[in-house]
């Protein structure tokens, strides 16, 4: 009997009623992936590279979590150094929330149920404020699914972007802020605290724009506040905030310590640049004014439009909608006195999402816009789509939209009102209605199942900086990757330094003289660093470039028969060498290209250039480092630093000499940094010059 009492009350609830409705759409939306959802992902073009990393995403949180392991840095990419993922799009929210559907069924499972979770949560996070705004619940669900369902967010799904499709944290922040704000209650505070740390863990841009709007707001209610109530108000705002920021704690720690590390210089626009990244990612004045772009019916049409102002983009659609914007103008005229602060925020988002400067079609006006003070803001790197403040709007209009409605509804018989309703549910159905899902299935090369037991990390030729393909392979093999496709690439020094790996990497023999060792120097790199697999993909090679890749692998590998051919692939298994005591040496920072003439090799330095050592094993070596460099045009004096302690000072005699160091190489990498002053060079306007290097020697001495 209790039981049926508590499936009554559940039946009775609103938010369960508009929870179970959102779903209902959104199984519907998604009905084409449905049955496949183990094994697909719906999405278009851009989704076959996004979308695919995302599921990646999914599946490392998972294995990290099991291992475990900190999620937010990836041994498995970049190897060995791996790569930082605090900044990159982990989206680890999901990761974790979904890390049981990731273990139970797999992460393409997860994916699908993530993104059908963000679609029915989105509904319920706007249907709750557009109720708690307009109390007229019939109005709320055709609000809520306005921003649920807006051609936005079904862009994000289209495109596979799962960090930017979870927007219901941003619902449920909205919510309980104003909550916080009317009803003056520590849980309200605390709990738009937990959803703005949601936000952080999902979107570095959505934490952004929440930021923005969280100042707006308490501008606009803390103004309009009687002033008994103002510093309650603030109080409680101000715990909303602490409480979100105390728990994004460790992740802003983490972010601010790899923001140092990867050198970011902040977001810097260049008008002048037809191409320039946060221009042509800015909203334009006619995006506002075009229908949906992903309707099935004027989709071509409108991406053709499109291409002319936002060229190399994926899709690209903000319009909030003709029928979400006419109901929000009726709130405005009939409702003004609830309507116009969420007016206010929504007109203020959509100003940002134009960008640092105003753009009309293909024209640049050079007008500035406030989007330039986020942009000087310190740590404002991140900052680099301002489009996708379109967000905020939409989620605006669902209180505008349930205000619109309402005050149409008082202007009819009630039976009217819900027929009124619902003919502005179907209207917007129409205009929101998102096209046919292709779907995109886990196909990667079977060669991969052989190498899942096999411990060994694994080079894929040519490298994929831009493509999921590696990350496919990688949940099947599941080894560790040379490189590998991230959002926010890295340095990858290991690549062009370490013998072996530079020149498959180069896909070309190395020539050099320089820093040159033993035929087999090649062979330790890659026993020393435990890469076992070398697969190369030759019909995704250049045939004019496959004469130079074939060599690189005979200078590296030997004489060595791949151990398993295609038409598309070749696997080459490392074959082992003797091993011994080696280190290596590489030309870093500071030394311009290597120069040749004939056999000859040289290479110029700067007024300042890293020599970089390394020494791969697990015990000090002993080792001898030999230059011979000469001076430009005059004698000068060289300074060296081993790892920023002193050497001491050299003269480099115009006829050239001969430095010799005699140095106790820890494990790891190491800097060998020399200065000279440096000149001007007649041949290369513009380049400093300073010594030159002729010959460069590395080896390990008894």
């Amino acid at each position: 009997m209790s039981q049926v009492l508590v499936l009554h009350r559940l039946a009775k609830n609103q938010y369960v009623v508009a929870f179970l409705w959102y779903v209902a759409l959104g199984l519907l939306v998604m009905a084409p992936a449905l049955p496949v959802a183990g094994v697909a992902i719906p999405g278009g073009p851009v989704a076959e590279t996004d979308g695919w990393q995302n599921v990646w995403n999914l599946w490392w949180v998972q294995r990290a979590l099991a291992t475990p392991a900190n999620p937010l840095f990836t041994p498995l990419l970049f190897y060995p150094e791996g790569v930082d993922l605090t900044l990159q799009t982990l989206n680890i929210a999901n990761g974790v929330l979904f890390a049981p559907v990731t273990a139970l069924f797999g992460p393409i499972a997860a994916y699908n149920a993530a993104l059908l979770a963000a679609l029915a949560l989105s509904g319920l996070g706007g249907y709750a404020l557009a109720a708690r705004v307009s109390g007229d619940r019939g109005a709320s669900l055709v609000g809520g699914a306005v921003f649920a369902f807006s051609p936005f967010h079904l862009t994000k799904v289209w495109d596979g972007q799962l960090e930017l499709i979870a927007l219901q944290w941003i619902a449920f922040y909205a919510l309980f802020l104003l909550r916080t704000v009317e009803d003056l209650r520590r849980r309200d505070a605390l709990l738009a605290g937990l959803f703005l740390a949601l936000i952080g863990y999902t979107s570095w841009y959505y934490l952004l724009f929440s930021g923005v709007y969280s100042l707006l707001f308490a501008v606009l209610w803390l103004a309009g506040a009687p002033r008994a109530r103002r510093q309650a108000m603030a109080v409680q705002l101000g715990l909303s905030g602490a409480w979100g920021a105390l728990l994004l704690a460790p992740f802003l720690v983490a972010a601010a310590r790899a923001a140092r590390s990867s050198g970011s210089g902040g977001s810097r626009f260049n008008p002048a640049d037809p191409l320039d990244p946060i221009l042509i990612h800015s909203a334009n004045v006619y995006d506002l004014l075009l229908p949906n772009g992903l309707h099935p019916l004027w989709s071509d049409t409108v991406e053709e439009l499109v291409r002319t102002w936002h060229p190399y983009i994926g899709a690209w659609n903000i319009a909030p909608g003709f029928v979400a914007l006419a109901l929000g103008t009726i709130a405005l005229v009939a409702a003004r006195r609830d309507a116009w602060r969420w007016a206010v925020l929504g007109l203020a988002a959509t100003i940002l999402a134009l960008g640092p400067v105003l753009q009309i079609g293909t024209t640049r006006t050079m007008i500035p816009l406030p989007y330039q003070l986020l942009l000087a803001a310190p740590g404002m790197e991140i900052a680099r789509r301002p489009s996708h403040f379109i967000v905020i709007l939409t989620l605006m209009l669902a209180p505008l939209v349930a205000l619109g409605l309402r005050a149409l509804r008082a202007r009819v018989q009630p039976h009217h009102g819900q027929i009124l309703a619902g003919a502005a549910a179907v209207l917007i159905a129409a205009e929101y209605f998102p096209p046919a899902w292709p779907l995109h299935t886990l196909a990667v090369h079977p060669y991969y199942t052989r190498i899942a037991g096999d411990p060994g990390a694994v080079l894929e030729l040519p490298p994929h900086p831009e493509s999921s393909e590696p990350l496919k392979a990688q949940m099947i093999h599941g080894q560790p990757l040379l490189g590998g496709f991230v959002s926010r690439r890295p340095a990858y020094p290991f690549a062009s330094q370490a013998p072996g790996v530079r020149q498959l990497w180069a896909m070309r023999p190395e020539e050099s003289r320089l820093f040159a060792g033993g035929p087999d120097d090649g062979l330790l790199v890659l026993q020393a660093y435990g890469i076992r697999h070398i697969l190369v993909y030759w019909n995704k090679i250049d045939p004019g470039h496959r004469a130079n890749l074939r060599a690189a692998l005979l200078q590296t590998l030997g004489d060595v028969a791949p151990i398993y051919a295609d038409q598309q692939l070749s696997a080459y298994a490392v074959p082992p060498v003797e091993p011994r005591p080696f280190a290596y040496a590489a030309f870093g920072d500071g030394w311009h290209p290597e120069e040749a003439d004939g056999p000859r090799r040289w290479r110029w330095m700067g007024a300042q250039g890293d020599l970089v050592l390394v020494n791969p094993s697990r015990r000090d070596l002993p080792i001898l480092l030999s230059l011979h460099v000469q001076p430009f045009a005059e004698e000068r004096m060289m300074a060296a630093a081993f790892d920023r302690q002193p050497l001491g000072e050299f003269v480099v005699r115009a006829e050239g000499a001969t430095f010799t160091f005699r140095l106790l190489l820890p494990p790891g990498e190491h800097v060998l940094r020399l200065v000279a002053p440096a000149a001007s060079d007649p041949g290369l306007s513009g380049r400093l010059i300073s010594i030159v290097a002729l010959d460069a020697q590395i080896r390990v001495t008894p």
